[in-house]
Order: structure tokens, then sequence, then C-alpha cells
């Protein structure tokens, strides 16, 4: 059974308390048993990628299960084709989200890296490589270099070993190991004698006892908490809810009004006039909204996939023009979580020097010559260890003389330096590379380490990572008997600094964000200096700084007035950077969060937007997301936020747009039915209307260029609704002058030129509409600047849309065949001024009323 605090417990007691022998390992009959009492090893389950499982998903959706309720409502009211166009429309939605979706869960299974499926264990005394999800607490697993550790354990055994935990913890640099006990209040980034699943041994070699396995694991834990995170509604979602309230109760008011109306005024009988009723309820609950939506949204998800921003839900895509917040990780998202060995320290010179300076300069070319013979034999670009990579690619520039080699001392468990003898004319020299304050404690002045105290300490603080190097020279016949009499009485060469490296557009996309208006915040569970120096680099305010275990002391209610002043955030937890995220939420922030590791996934998950790098990011992090940085490139942030913004912009435009015209639309057939009049437009008019309004809507807003510079402005205030009072009052406006327009050609005709017929006067109501649609359409092509500003034709597929409208009102009006099929008539030549004069005045007036502007 799993042991209570392993890292506080000596070897012996872990194993006891697994009551398993170190030597033998456990038994193929007590692995098993262990197996059935505690389960796989497994903590990630993914979903299978079923098009069927996501169809059944989107179709329980709460607009789609309202178009539903329309069609069944058309199909008892025995409207079958009215039912089944909604069905047809419902269809079309359900399979374009259930597409964009399928293609993007397909494209993240291909970026994701599977973990190892098996790995090496001791059982009944011999290494066996068994599959990770058999592994069981007590089993002895074997640590070698480049394997993912398979579970949470204890060691035992410490060859040197090192462990690269940035998945898990966010430290940058790999952590070295031993196998003492700790005190039981030791936080998990330093609890140095346990190694956890989902980590990856850098170097060295080891022996741990399984103490945890599947859900019970640190990564198990997190991904329990990812899991237990519900996904907030996004505004979108939030539009759509109140939309359906507001649409309902109207529907509601004229399926009795209307009814009334023509009892009384036209005295048409009752179930003639409860038909109507309901037809024009039905009409006003705009069943093509959710298909303007979804061509909205999904023409963004394009766009963003082409700028390497995989969005895996559809909303997604409408929230990242409403972020107010940005929360961080730092390492793998504002680095690379690659070393390299960015300078070299002298000594008495106290300044850094660049490694491509090595060859003009005869101390740093020694210096960096040493660390690169002290390498193992093994090449070093193919080695684990992060440090040495680094420091074949920084050195790669040199000429290496292996071939003067004599002897190389390895790392073990009891020495932190590798060294390397090298023949020369006057003997031998020794080079010794290793932690910096072993390497001191060798050398023979100790005002050495006296001197450099005070450096070491800096580059600590600044999160750096420093291996000293030192030499000694021998004669050929008075060779060192071992690594203990080779470290001795050594002379001081100098550092090597290694960091992780910034990535290079961090900086940059962090300035672009901020400019934007958005906040960020960088949250990650590295040191606080290592925290401030990054955060410094990229220009986020690194003056004040948050600790997690300050945080600890404070409940995340009482948050508030710290996050105001502090922008930087250390040491913290995966609770804690959910809590942040949460906490951000509470003061009405949208957050999106972007990391990569183990640790974000849980914030990544309950934040507005969670972002995960494609290829770095762990499979944790990339279920949790609902965007995929496939390209792991910081900058696609600010991209995909101005994408967001300008996407926000071309929905309102198309939702106002739609809207106004259905008001119009309505107040057109309103009024005549009040009055006791004949409708302005047949049935087969009013479904031509609709075509083109829904054409236009859908298609040519959508494609709409962006007016301003979007990330030069600051973020909409999350209070604000999408329906906002500007918004309403172009509608209104924009609808009632349409409607107004139009009475005047239906009521202006027979007052100009004496009677008229009814299909004369509804064929002039349906010109101005068309006419007068198409260039209400113009006018609220733009937000914030004036279309002539924009370019009254800037908009190709709007001006194609505008064409077809002029040249089907020509066919309606003046074709034989096309006038029967809609009653329409010729109208007297005289009479298109009156039409021409009526379209353009909603569209004069709203070019000079522009509501909030």
């Amino acid at each position: 059974m799993p042991a209570p605090c392993p890292w506080s417990q000596a070897p012996g007691e872990v194993l006891a308390w697994q009551q398993v022998d170190p030597e033998q390992g456990l038994s193929t009959a007590e692995a098993q048993r262990r197996l059935k009492i505690y389960g796989p090893n497994r903590t990630l389950v993914r979903p299978v990628l079923s098009f069927w499982h996501i169809f059944a998903e989107e179709i329980r959706e709460p607009m789609i299960l309202l178009l539903l309720a329309v069609a069944t409502a058309y199909f008892l009211l025995g409207e079958l084709g009215e039912a089944l166009a909604v069905t047809a429309i419902i269809l079309g939605i359900v399979f374009i989200e259930v597409g964009t979706e399928f293609r993007a869960k397909k494209a993240i299974a291909a970026l994701q890296d599977l973990n190892a499926p098996t790995t090496p264990v001791l059982r009944q005394g011999k290494v066996e490589v068994i599959n990770t999800e058999d592994v069981v607490p007590g089993d002895i697993l074997v640590l070698q270099p480049g394997n993912r550790v398979p579970a949470d354990a204890r060691l035992l055994v410490s060859a040197g070993l090192a462990v690269d935990e940035s998945p898990l913890t966010g430290e940058s640099l790999p952590v070295e190991k031993h196998t003492r006990p700790l005190d039981l209040a030791t936080p998990l980034p330093d609890r140095h004698n346990m190694v956890y699943q989902g980590t990856v041994i850098s170097r060295g070699e080891g022996l741990a006892c399984a103490v945890a396995t599947g859900l019970e694991t640190e990564l198990g834990r997190i991904v329990g908490l990812t899991r237990r995170a519900r996904e907030p509604r996004t505004p979108l979602q939030q539009f759509m809810r109140e939309l359906s309230r507001v649409l309902a109760l109207v529907a509601l008011a004229f399926a009795v009004l209307i009814p009334f109306l023509q009892f009384l005024v036209a005295r048409e009988p009752w179930p003639r006039a409860v038909l109507t009723g309901l037809s024009l309820a039905f009409a006003t609950i705009p069943e093509e909204l959710p298909i303007l939506v979804t061509l909205v949204l999904g023409l963004g998800s394009l766009k963003l996939a082409r700028e390497k921003a995989l969005v895996r839900r559809l909303r997604a895509a409408e929230t990242l023009g409403h972020i107010t917040t940005v929360v961080t990780d730092k390492t793998g998202t504002l680095t690379a979580n690659r070393l390299t060995l960015e300078a070299l320290w002298l000594p008495g010179e106290g300044e850094l020097l660049s490694p491509a300076l090595a060859r003009q300069d005869n101390a740093a070319g020694e210096l960096l010559l040493a660390a690169l013979l002290t390498q193992s034999p093994v090449t070093a670009l193919e080695a684990c260890d992060p440090l040495e990579k680094a420091l074949a690619e920084g050195g790669g520039h040199l000429d290496l003389p292996r071939e003067e080699l004599l002897a190389f001392y390895p790392l073990n468990q009891d020495q932190r330096w590798v060294g390397a003898l090298r023949a020369n004319q006057a003997g031998v020299t020794l080079y010794v590379k290793g932690a910096a304050e072993e390497v001191l404690a060798m050398c023979t002045n100790p005002s050495t380490r006296e001197a450099t105290a005070t450096t070491l300490a800096q580059f600590a603080g600044e999160g750096k990572r420093v291996l000293a190097v030192a030499r000694r020279f021998f004669s050929s016949q008075d060779l060192p008997a071992g690594a203990a009499a080779a470290g001795q009485d050594l002379t001081f060469l100098g550092f090597l600094i290694f960091a992780d490296s910034l990535r290079p557009e961090a900086a940059a996309a962090v300035a672009a964000v901020q400019r934007a208006g958005i906040k960020v915040y960088l949250a990650t569970g590295d040191h606080p200096e290592a925290a401030r120096s990054i955060a410094r680099q990229v220009g986020i305010p690194a003056e004040k700084l948050l600790s997690g275990a300050e945080l600890e002391q404070l409940n995340p209610e009482d948050w508030d007035p710290f996050l105001q002043e502090t922008r930087v955030l250390a040491r913290i937890t995966p609770e804690q950077k959910l809590q942040l995220v949460q906490a951000l939420q509470a003061k009405g922030e949208i957050v999106a969060m972007i990391g990569d590791g183990i640790n974000d996934a849980p914030a990544l998950a309950v934040a507005h937007v969670g972002l995960a790098m494609g290829r770095q990011g762990t499979d944790v992090a990339r279920e949790a997301a609902g965007v995929v940085l496939s390209d792991d490139c910081f900058s696609t942030l600010a991209t995909a936020i101005r994408q967001g913004r300008g996407l926000l912009a071309n929905l309102q435009k198309s939702v106002r747009y739609y809207l106004a015209v259905k008001v119009a639309l309505i107040a057109t057939m309103l009024v005549p039915a009040a009055l006791g009049q004949p409708a302005p437009f047949s049935p087969l008019m009013i479904i031509l209307l609709e075509l083109f309004m829904d054409l236009a809507a859908s298609t040519a807003f959508v494609i709409e260029p962006p007016e301003e510079p979007l990330m030069e402005r600051p973020p909409r205030r999350p209070s604000r609704p999408f329906l906002d009072r500007p918004m309403v009052q172009v509608i209104f406006a924009g609808g009632l002058l349409l409607a107004l327009a139009v009475g005047l050609a239906y009521q202006g005709l027979e007052l100009w030129w004496g009677p008229a017929p009814v299909p004369i006067r509804q064929t002039a109501a349906f010109a101005t509409w068309m006419l007068g649609h198409v260039l209400l359409a113009y006018a609220l092509k733009t937000q914030s600047l004036p279309p002539y500003r924009q370019g009254f034709f800037s908009n190709s597929v709007l001006n194609l849309w505008a064409l077809g409208a002029a040249a089907v009102t020509l066919m309606a009006v003046y074709l034989t065949p096309l006038q029967a099929i809609l009653g329409t008539g010729t109208l007297p030549t005289g009479a298109w001024g009156l039409v021409a004069g009526a379209a353009l005045l909603p569209a004069l007036v709203m070019l000079l009323y522009r509501p909030g502007h």
C-alpha cells in the first residue's frame, strides 16, 4: 500500500512498508495481486475519437434544441416544407460544428507525444521491461537517462541522477537527486529524494521504489483537478441565452396580438387568425442566427488555424476577442524549456564573455575547451542531459583534441563532478567540471571560494545554472591513482553560465498584448528570482512578487488587493494557478491561460480560453485547453487575440444587421394588419427577402476588413452586454427606418398615382425593400469609422450580393415568368423615383445617426 510521506522516511522504512526486497523486487504473482487492488497505472484516458460521439454532444446544445422545437411545431401545424427546411438548417449547423471539432481533435492527436508504453523494473531478481500500465506500488523502478518516470517513487540509489521536472513543477533546470530523508513539511519541488510520474531522467542512473500509481500520483491528482474544473460560459453563450428569452417573449406577444387584430379589424376567422399568428411568432425566432454565428466562428477558426492556433471548440474563437487578462506560465511558454550556454565567467576579470569569443580570448578558450573535454565519451548531442547538450552546442565552433585524452572520471553517487586527463608536451593536465560549490572546495586557494560567493548568489538569484571548471598539472610519471587523488589542489578556471533561453518573440508578443489594454500575469512553479528575471526581460512589471508560501497564508477571496499590485507569482502549485484564474474571473475578468505543463492543466481547463503549446506541451495540457498553438510560438497568442477581436467585431455587425432587418420585416407586416390592409408582401416574396437577408448577414459581413488597428485599443468591458445600448439603437433605428421606407412606397404609390392594384403596390414595396436593405447594409458595414473612410466598396462579397439583389429586383419587376411566380407587376416609370427615394432614406439617416460613436 502507498507509504505516507515517503520523502520523510529512510529507504529501508519505505521498503518495509511496501513489503518488497530491493534485491529481488516483486514476484509476478504479487505484482498481479497488487494490480487487481490498485488498478492500471493510468491517469489520462483519452476519449475515443468518434464522429458520432461529437455529433451527439453538439445535438444537445441549447440553441440546437430550440431549433428542433421550432421544426416540431412547424410539423404539427402541417407546414411540412418549413419543418424540413428548419431540419436541414439544424443538420447544417451540427455538421459544420462537428466537422470543425473532429478535424481539430485529429490534428491534436497527431501532435501528441504518447508516454513510453514500457518501462524497466526489477521483478523476481531480474530486470524486466513491462507495460507502464502494469507498474504497481512496491515495484523497484530502474531509472535510466531518457526514460520517463512511470510512477511516483522513493529513491533507493542515486548515481549522479538528475531529473527534468519542468512539466510538473515548472522548474526549468534538471533537479539533482539524493536518497537522504527530508523534513515532513518539505514542499514538492524540494523533495529531492523522490521522482514523479511524467518527469524525465536527464542524466545518471538510479533505483526507486514505486509508492503511488495511477490517479494516486501527483500527476493523477492534477488530472483530477482538471476534470473537476468547469469551463465558464462564454459571452456569446450568455448572449444566446438572453436573446432566446427575449425572443420567446416577443413570439408569445405576437402569437396573441396578431390574431386579436386580424379577428377584430380584418374580420378573419379565428382558426386562420391563430395560424397566422403562430406562423409570424415562429418567424420572429431567428433560426438562421445559429448558422450566422457558426459561419463567423468557423471562418475565424480557419483563419486562426492558418496562423498556427488550432481551435478545438468554436466558442473559444469567439472568447478570444473578449480577453482582458492573460495568465502565462514561464517554462516552455515564455522560455523554450531548452538550456543554452549563455556566458563564460573568468576569475579576476569578473565579467561575462560570450562563448563565441573563446577563439579570441586565451583564458575563455581554455575554460570552454576544458569543459568540452570533460564531456562523456558518448556524443553530447545524443545524451539526455540538457547541460551537456547546451555545452556541446555552445562550443561547437572549437576543435577538440579528443585523441589526447587518457582517462575519464564519470559522475557517481558520491562525486558531483566529472574529469578528464589530457596528454600534452609538458605532461598531463587534469580538467574537472561540476557543481560550483564542490569544484571550488577542491581548489587550492580558499580565497577563490570567498571571492566567487557573491557572484554565485547573483547567478542563482537570476535562475541561472552554474558549473565550475578547474585544472591541475601532473608529470607523466606522477599520474593520480584515481578520482579521489585527482580531485584536490585544483586551480579555478571559471564558471559556465547556463539559462533557459527566452523565446525570441516573447518580449514583442507581451508588449503587443499589453498595448491592447490586456493585463499579463506570470505564474510559475520556478524560483522567485528566476521568475522575476524572465518577467523583466519580457516587460512584465516585476517590482513586487508573490510566492506560493505567501499565498498559502491568504484565502483566495482576499487575493484581490495583492493582485492589483502584483503581476509575478512564483513557486506556486497547480491548485494556486487554478485559484489565481478563478480569483481574476471573480473580479469580472475574461481570462486566457497559456501553458504547456501538467501543472498548468487545471488552470487551462477553468480559464475562459486555455491555450496549450502543441509540440512541447504535455498530453494533459492539450486535453484541457480550448486552443492549441501548433507552432509553440508565444507570439501566436497576440495573433489569436487580434483575430478574435476582428471576429467579434464582424459578428456584432452581422447580428445587428440581421436583427435590424428582422425588426423591419415584423414592423412592415404588423402595421397593415393593425390597419386592416392587405399585407405588403406575398408569402413567396417573404421567402425571397429572407434569402437575401440571410446571405448578407451570414457571408458579406463575415469577411469585412478590420476598421482600425485592433491591438491599439482596450478590450471590450466584460460587463458590457453583447447587445449593448448603441447596438440596440442601431437595430431598432435601422429596422424601423427600413419599414418606414417600405410603407412610404406601399402607401405613396396609391397617394401619388391614385388607386393601384394590390400586386403593383406590393411590387413597389418589394423593390423598395430589396434596394433599401442593400443600401442599409453598406451604411452598417462599419462600427467606429464612417463607411466612406473604410471604403464603400472594400468588401467584394457585399458588392456581389448587392449586384445580385439589384438583378433579382429588376427581373421580378419586368420578367413575366417571375411576375407570375411572385405575384408582382410592372411598375410605372415614374414610380421608380418614389422607390429610389424611399430606399435611400434608411441608409442616409444611419450614415448621420451613429449611436455610441
